[in-house]
C-alpha cells in the first residue's frame, strides 16, 4: 500500500519549470506508472485510504486524487467515514487541475456521473459541482458535451436553478466532434494551454459522450423551462427559437420541436406582448408542421393582439383540455394574466400621462373579460409592473385630480463609466468571435464536403462567374451535428 501511495503521490506541480512536451511526458510516464500498481495494492489503498486523502492534494495532483476517490467507491466506500470521503470530492471538483484532466477524461466522467447524479449530494450541492466542473474544463463554456445535458436535466427535476445558470448562460457555438488526423496529432500534447475547447473535450479524450441532434434540442427545451420557472421570458424565447429552427434531416420533424413551437408562441407574447413570424432560416417541413400542429395557439395568440379580453378569455376556456394535454396550462395562465400589462404598457404609445381612472375604463382583465373593479386594483397592477422593470414610469397623487400614471422614457442613458465598460465587454465579445470564426474556419477547411464544394465553385466560376449569393452554408441544409460545424443561435 504504501508503495501504491508513493506512485499516485509522485506527480509534481510543475511550477515555472519545464514546456509543453516536457510536461506531457511527465504526465504519461505518470500514467503509466499509475495504471500498473497492482491490483493488490489498490485493493489495500481502498482498505485504508485515511493517509491517502490526506496526502494527495486534488489541486497539485489532480490524477493521482482522482484514481484515489475512483479506488474508493469501487471498494466500496465502506472503509472511510462518509463525510470525510464527501469533503475530499467537494474539494476535488472544485480545484482539480482541468489540464491534468484532459488527459485522464472517460475516469473523469465516469466519477462525475457516478458522484454528482449517484444520490451521494443534495440537489444544490450536485448542481453547483457540475456547473463548477463544466466551467473548470471549458471556462467559455461554448462546446456542448453530455454534462451540461446531465446538469440541466437534474436543474428542472430538482428545481433548483441559480447555481446552473452561470452554464446555461454559455452561448454554444460547436459541438463534440470525430477530429481529423491533423487534429488527432495536435491533441496529442493535451497540456498545451493554448489547445481550444474542441481538441480536447471530444469522444476521443472521454471528456464528453457523443451527441446526437436530439440531445441538443433536448438541451434547449431544459434551458427554456428553467427561463420561464424565472419568468425570464427574453432568454426562453431563445432557447425556445433553437429549437424549432433546428435543422432538420428527411424532411422529418421532432416532436419536441413542435411542442416547443407551441410554447414559443406563448412565451413571444409574454416576452413582447407580440406575436412572432418564424424566422427566415426556419426549414419549410417545420413550418408546415407547425401551422398545422400550432392552430388553436396561433388563435389564442391572434386573440392576444386583437385586443379583446373577452375573446381571450372563451379562446383559452374553449381549448382547456388541449392546455391540458400539451402541459402549457401553467404558460396560458400567465398569458392571460399579462394581457392587460401589455394594454397598458402600450397606452404609452397615445398618452404621455394618463389618470387610473381612464386606465381602468381603457384596459379590462383576459382572466375575468371585464375592467378591474377598483382603481386601487389598477394602482397594485401598476406597481408590480413598476417593481418588475416591466414598465418605466412613476405614480403620481393629486390630492383633488386623483392618481396618475407618467411614463417614462423607455430608452436608458449610460453613464462615462458604464459606456466604457459596455464598450470594453463588446470589444471582448467581438475578440472572442473572431477566435471562434478562426478556429471553426480551420476546421471546416479538412472537411471533405467543403473541399469537395470549393472544387465544384471554382469549376462554376470558371464557367459561369462567381455568385456572391450562393455560398457553401447555404447548400448544407441537413449537417450532421458530429462534423463539429458552428451553428449559429437563432
Amino acid at each position: 500500500m504504501d508503495h501504491a501511495l508513493v506512485i499516485l503521490n509522485s506527480l509534481a506541480d510543475p511550477g515555472p519549470r519545464g514546456g509543453v512536451k516536457n510536461r506531457d511526458a511527465e504526465i504519461r510516464g505518470y500514467l503509466a506508472q499509475a495504471t500498473a500498481i497492482p491490483k493488490s495494492a489498490r485493493e489495500a489503498l481502498g482498505a485504508d485510504p485515511r493517509r491517502a486523502l490526506e496526502v494527495i492534494d486534488p489541486s497539485r495532483n489532480s490524477i493521482g486524487c482522482l484514481f484515489l476517490l475512483d479506488t474508493i467507491i469501487a471498494s466500496g466506500m465502506e472503509h472511510v467515514e462518509r463525510q470525510v470521503l464527501l469533503d475530499k470530492i467537494v474539494h476535488f471538483f472544485t480545484s482539480f487541475d482541468p489540464v491534468q484532466i484532459r488527459y485522464v477524461g472517460a475516469i473523469f466522467r465516469n466519477f462525475l456521473d457516478f458522484a454528482l447524479s449517484g444520490g451521494l449530494f443534495p440537489p444544490a450541492v450536485t448542481v453547483e459541482l457540475l456547473a463548477t466542473a463544466i466551467l473548470r474544463i471549458d471556462p467559455t463554456g461554448s462546446l456542448l458535451t453530455s454534462t451540461h445535458l446531465l446538469l440541466a436535466k437534474i436543474a428542472v427535476e430538482s428545481n433548483i436553478l441559480e447555481p446552473a445558470l452561470e452554464v446555461l448562460d454559455k452561448e454554444i457555438t460547436c459541438y463534440p466532434t470525430t477530429l481529423s488526423g491533423r487534429e488527432t496529432r495536435d491533441w496529442r500534447r493535451l497540456c498545451d494551454p493554448s489547445l481550444p475547447p474542441t481538441l480536447y473535450i471530444s469522444t476521443a479524450t472521454g471528456l464528453t459522450d457523443g451527441l446526437k441532434s436530439s440531445s441538443v434540442l433536448e438541451y434547449n427545451f431544459l434551458r427554456s423551462l428553467v427561463y420561464s420557472s424565472r419568468r425570464d421570458w427574453s432568454k426562453a424565447f431563445a432557447a425556445l427559437e433553437q429549437v424549432i429552427t433546428h435543422p432538420t434531416k428527411d424532411r422529418g420533424v421532432s416532436k419536441v420541436m413542435t411542442e416547443c413551437h407551441k410554447r414559443w408562441l406563448l412565451v413571444g407574447l409574454l416576452n413582447s406582448g407580440q406575436v412572432h413570424s418564424l424566422p427566415s432560416y426556419t426549414s419549410q417541413q417545420p413550418v408546415a408542421s407547425y401551422n398545422s400542429l400550432s392552430a388553436e395557439y396561433k388563435e389564442l395568440a391572434s386573440r392576444f393582439v386583437a385586443p379583446s379580453a373577452k375573446g381571450l378569455k372563451e379562446c383559452a376556456e374553449t381549448n382547456a383540455g388541449i392546455w391540458q394535454q400539451d402541459d402549457t396550462t401553467s404558460l396560458v395562465a400567465e398569458v392571460l394574466s399579462s394581457f392587460q400589462k401589455w394594454e397598458i404598457f402600450n397606452l404609452r404609445k397615445v398618452f404621455a400621462e394618463v389618470s387610473i381612472s381612464q386606465i381602468r375604463r381603457l384596459t379590462s382583465s383576459a382572466l375575468t373579460g371585464e375592467p378591474l373593479k377598483t382603481d386601487e386594483d389598477v394602482i397594485a397592477l401598476i406597481q408590480d409592473m413598476l417593481g418588475s422593470g416591466m414598465l418605466k414610469g412613476i405614480l403620481k397623487v393629486d390630492g383633488t385630480a386623483g392618481t396618475f400614471l407618467k411614463f417614462g422614457d423607455t430608452s436608458s442613458v449610460l453613464t462615462e463609466q458604464d459606456f466604457a465598460r459596455e464598450i470594453a465587454t463588446r470589444h471582448m465579445r467581438i475578440t472572442a468571435l473572431k477566435q471562434q470564426y478562426k478556429e471553426v474556419n480551420d476546421r471546416l477547411s479538412d472537411k471533405r464536403e467543403y473541399i469537395k464544394y470549393v472544387a465544384l465553385e471554382q469549376k462554376r466560376a470558371e464557367k459561369e462567374g462567381h455568385d456572391p449569393g450562393v455560398g457553401f452554408d447555404s447548400q448544407i441544409e441537413d449537417e450532421d451535428l458530429m462534423t463539429g460545424v458552428v451553428m449559429a443561435n437563432g
